[in-house]
């Protein structure tokens, strides 16, 4: 039990690290700098595999059925208390990688909407009006332009 209760605080420990990289690449999202975020994105990598790592070896480890029920019937409250521990830690970095993700996607869809306005490519007709607010039927705002 003893090498089990390491492994789970190793997890533990590498989900809390996944977490203040994910929270450091939210901070970097919010304040569009952008240009960092490929240091961020190798360090959350490097965490991801050991994390995959350290599950393979609970897995290996432990029985193949529920691994809940299998630390809750340890009856050990040290174990039981480490596994939450973990638990809620790998939880709070799926929260924050959504949150992330969430972000991201809005940044690229707003990159997109300007470069379909500068190119004049995918504008949908029946999204461009003219100077008096009425819609057009022209596929660029481009040709609207007068020089």
């Amino acid at each position: 039990m003893d090498a089990l209760l390491s492994l789970l605080k190793n997890i533990q420990q590498h989900s809390q690290q996944l977490l203040d990289c994910l929270k450091h690449e939210k901070q970097l999202l919010d304040s569009n700098q952008l240009d960092t975020l490929n240091d961020v994105s190798s360090q959350k990598q490097q965490l991801l595999i050991k994390l995959d790592q350290l599950d393979k070896q609970r897995s290996a480890n432990t029985p193949k059925s529920d691994f809940n029920l299998f630390i809750t019937n340890t009856h050990n409250s040290t174990l039981i208390k480490q596994w939450d521990i973990s638990r809620r830690a790998i939880a709070a970095c799926q929260k924050q990688n959504e949150i992330n993700g969430r972000i991201i996607s809005r940044h690229s869809h707003l990159n997109q909407d300007v470069l379909s306005i500068l190119t004049g490519r995918d504008q949908p007709a029946d999204e461009t009006y003219n100077s008096q607010g009425n819609q057009t039927r022209k596929s660029s705002l481009l040709n609207e332009i007068k020089v």
